[in-house]
C-alpha cells in the first residue's frame, strides 16, 4: 500500500536547510524514533549525524522549542517533550506539511470524527449568520461542481470546490479560531474528501448538501433538524472512507528516509 499518497505532499523544495531539518526532527518524535522524555544527542553529535551545520541545525532546534516538542535546560541538555501533552496547533500544521511521514490510521479516523461531530453544527451557525446572498453564493460553488462532473472534469477539482464551500461555511460562523484550525488543517481535509469521491458516488454527495443548503434557503428547515439530517447523511456516506482508514497502520510511520545528501 502506498502510504505517501494519504499523506498531503508539502514543496520540498522551497524549504531551507533548517525547515527541512525542523521536518525530520518533528518526524522523528511523531513516530517514536525520539521518545517523550528522552535527550537529544549532543549539537555536535547530531549535525554530523544529520550531515548538516551547527548553525542550521540550532534553527531547526529553536522550530521546535517554539512548538513545545523539546526543551533545553542549562547543564542538562535538550529533552524531548510529550507532543500530546504540550504542543498545539502550529505542530499540527507542520506535521501536514512535513514530507515522509504517514499519520496513521487511528488518527485520520479521529479527524474524519471530529470532522463530523463538528460540521453539522458549524453549518447551522454559518446559516443563522449568513445572508440570502451568502446563501445563494454557497448554492453557487455546488452548481459549478455539478457542472464539472457533467463535464467529466477531474475529481481533484470538484474537491478543491469542496474545500472552498468548506472554508466558506466556516467564514460564515466568524470565529477566528475555527478559521485557524481550517487554514492548517486543509491539506488533510483534501486528501481525505479525495479519497472518499473515489470510494463513494461524489455526485451523491453534492445533489444531497445542495438540497439541504436550498432549504434553509426557502425558510423550510429548522436548525437542529437540518444538522440531524447532515449528520445522519455524513455518517451513512462515509462508512466506506471509515473501514478503509481502519484497515491502515493505525500509528504513525515514515515513508522515506532522511539522508545527508537531501541536507547537502
Amino acid at each position: 500500500m502506498n502510504l505517501e499518497v494519504l499523506q498531503p505532499e508539502p514543496d520540498v523544495g522551497a524549504k531551507n536547510l533548517p525547515d527541512r531539518i525542523a521536518d525530520e526532527l518533528l518526524t522523528r518524535i511523531l513516530v517514536g524514533e525520539l521518545q517523550a522524555g528522552s535527550q537529544l544527542p549532543p549539537e555536535r553529535t547530531l549535525a554530523d549525524g544529520l550531515g548538516v551545520d551547527r548553525t542550521s541545525l540550532r534553527m531547526a532546534l529553536r522550530q521546535l522549542s517554539r512548538m513545545k516538542l523539546i526543551k533545553a535546560v542549562r547543564g542538562s541538555g535538550i529533552t524531548v517533550l510529550d507532543y500530546r501533552r504540550h504542543a498545539g496547533l502550529d505542530f499540527l500544521a507542520a506535521v501536514l506539511d512535513a514530507p515522509g511521514v504517514f499519520l496513521g490510521g487511528a488518527f485520520l479516523l479521529e479527524v474524519l470524527d471530529h470532522y463530523h461531530r463538528a460540521m453539522p453544527s458549524l453549518t447551522v451557525l454559518a446559516f443563522s449568520r449568513a445572508t440570502p446572498a451568502d446563501i445563494r453564493a454557497l448554492d453557487a460553488l455546488f452548481e459549478r461542481q455539478l457542472r464539472l462532473l457533467d463535464a467529466g472534469a477531474s475529481l481533484d477539482e470538484v474537491q478543491e470546490l469542496e474545500l472552498d464551500l468548506q472554508d466558506a461555511i466556516v467564514e460564515l460562523c466568524r470565529d477566528t479560531t475555527l478559521q485557524l484550525i481550517g487554514n492548517s488543517t486543509r491539506g488533510l481535509r483534501r486528501m481525505l474528501g479525495r479519497k472518499l469521491m473515489d470510494l463513494t458516488d461524489p455526485r451523491e454527495q453534492v445533489e444531497t448538501q445542495r438540497a439541504m443548503v436550498r432549504a434553509v434557503l426557502q425558510g423550510g428547515a429548522q436548525a437542529l433538524a437540518q444538522a440531524e439530517r447532515h449528520r445522519a447523511f455524513q455518517n451513512d456516506h462515509n462508512q466506506k472512507l471509515r473501514a478503509y482508514l481502519a484497515g491502515l497502520p493505525p500509528n504513525p510511520v515514515r515513508t522515506r528516509h532522511w539522508q545527508k545528501k537531501e541536507a547537502a
